[in-house]
């Protein structure tokens, strides 16, 4: 394999793994969810809204997403008085305990992170970060490209 392939190879094991296992947590969750779930701990008053402009999803997505949540027992909701059109989320125990995993598997993998690049002169960094805000703007523009396809918005 050369070494193009070898990075196309190593780029699409990334996007791949997007199903984490909590230890002590019953289901496997999506990155989305985790980080559904982290959002619903630090946005006041969580809503579809909030976690839709927040998340960079569609309302219906989220509200899918948070159906799950709910039903497996790591969000609750609520309403507040006077108001009971708008429904809230909170964290469960369950919840909470995915989050505070979360926050440790972030602050470990930065720091990690920080380390590998650390070994790098400032010109390969330069280099990487052009190659990764290149691979970026492909992903951006081929979802939208295959979102426009499937929506019939094809120009």
């Amino acid at each position: 394999m050369d070494i193009v392939d070898e990075i196309i190879f190593l780029l699409k094991k990334l996007q791949e793994n997007n199903e984490v296992t909590i230890p002590n947590i019953k289901n496997k969750l999506t990155f989305s969810q985790i980080h559904c779930i982290a959002a619903i701990e630090y946005i006041e008053d969580a809503n579809i809204t909030k976690l839709a402009q927040e998340l960079g999803m569609t309302t219906g997505a989220i509200t899918k997403m948070c159906r799950k949540l709910l039903n497996e027992g790591y969000v609750s909701k609520y309403q507040k008085e006077g108001n009971n059109k708008e429904i809230y989320y909170d964290l469960t125990e369950l919840g909470l305990d995915v989050s505070r995993v979360h926050k440790r598997v972030h602050e470990k993998s930065y720091n990690r992170k920080k380390d590998i690049i650390a070994q790098y002169n400032n010109e390969e960094k330069v280099a990487i970060l052009r190659f990764l805000n290149d691979m970026n703007s492909i992903i951006k523009d081929t979802f939208s490209e295959v979102i426009e396809n499937y929506t019939g918005n094809d120009d």
